[in-house]
């Protein structure tokens, strides 16, 4: 009988919870329907947006996101107002699949946030995008941004166009 126990117990497995989980556990889950929120107090929808690629490799990857009824994604301007503000990022990496928690100051691995635009910068640095599909012309993802109250949050899902300069201007990228 003591033999028993003695194998049993050497036998036994110890686990340990992870405790070192990223704050975005913490964070709500992205909602299944499209972005929206307020920026600024305003209500907000997501309509339109791009991710323009660089004509280089040391160039940036600029994401905008609009609620503004523009015709093409691509060439259109993106102009940012108290009553119709948009959203914009940069990166240096190009779009992929992943999720990044955003993040700025001491504590954060890579400096990461988005600016809600109204004609001036808020920059959100609480939230986190998930990009879902990136094929030749677009990019799918979801988000969830939140300033420092209710009149600073969108959350939900996106589809982007990826534009490419072409003859000096943007347009849909080709395959």
């Amino acid at each position: 009988y003591f033999i028993i126990i003695l194998i049993f117990g050497a036998c036994s497995v110890t686990t340990k919870e992870d405790t070192t989980a990223t704050s975005s556990t913490t964070l709500p889950d992205y909602e299944t329907t499209t972005l929206s929120g307020k920026i600024s107090g305003t209500a907000w929808t997501f309509y339109k947006g791009q991710v323009t690629v660089p004509t280089s490799s040391s160039g940036y990857h600029w994401y905008r996101w609009t609620s503004d009824n523009i015709s093409d994604a691509c060439s259109s301007t993106y102009t940012g107002t108290s009553s119709n503000p948009y959203i914009l990022d940069s990166s240096d990496d190009a779009p992929a699949v992943g999720e990044e928690e955003l993040c700025w100051g001491s504590g954060c691995a890579k400096t990461n946030t988005v600016t809600f635009y109204d004609g001036s910068n808020i920059i959100i640095y609480t939230g986190k995008i998930k990009i879902d599909t990136v094929t030749t012309t677009e990019v799918t993802g979801k988000m969830y941004a939140k300033g420092r109250d209710s009149d600073n949050e969108i959350n939900g899902t996106f589809t982007l166009s990826r534009c490419c300069l072409s003859s000096g201007s943007y347009s849909l990228c080709s395959e």
